[in-house]
């Protein structure tokens, strides 16, 4: 199963590299229906590293655990469109029953904004699990369109 979104956001495409970069950024797209923490004793990082898997936590509302995870990023390109995939994985409760595979691509669209293509592929165990999940996810992913465009005019890069 899979959701997803095509937006154009009011940022240029390294601003919205780097904010796909930050933790705080990916707390600010998915609360309140979402809730993530750290579960590292100094917190979140200040940005994500390539190769520096980082546990994490989520609660639906802040209120119902949905396990832990870990964010693992990988950045590379596709035909010069910069990729960024997670390749963290669920190691407990909720999150321990999906297998996930997140990408998130970037490319330049007219007036200096950019197109974002994030698409979040997953199955659960036992299936059947996957497809009632399957609407909150696309409430979640919709909620991400709306606060990424919401957030975008406000992502500038050291070089602005």
């Amino acid at each position: 199963m899979h959701v997803g979104i095509r937006i154009v956001l009011d940022a240029p495409v390294a601003a919205v590299r780097d904010a796909l970069l930050s933790p705080s950024v990916m707390v600010a797209v998915t609360k309140p229906f979402l809730v993530y923490r750290s579960r590292s004793p100094e917190g979140f990082p200040e940005r994500w590293e390539p190769g520096h898997p980082h546990p994490i936590t989520a609660s639906a509302f802040g209120l119902v655990p949905s396990g832990d995870t870990h964010v693992d990023l990988d950045l590379y390109e596709i035909d010069g469109v910069p990729v960024q995939r997670d390749n963290g994985g669920g190691t407990s409760g909720l999150f321990g029953r999906m297998t996930m595979r997140h990408r998130m691509a970037v490319v330049p669209a007219p007036g200096d904004r950019t197109l974002l293509i994030d698409r979040l592929t997953y199955r659960m165990r036992p299936w059947p699990l996957g497809a009632l999940l399957w609407p909150g996810m696309w409430v979640i992913w919709q909620w991400r369109a709306y606060r990424m465009r919401a957030l975008a005019p406000t992502w500038r890069t050291d070089a602005d």
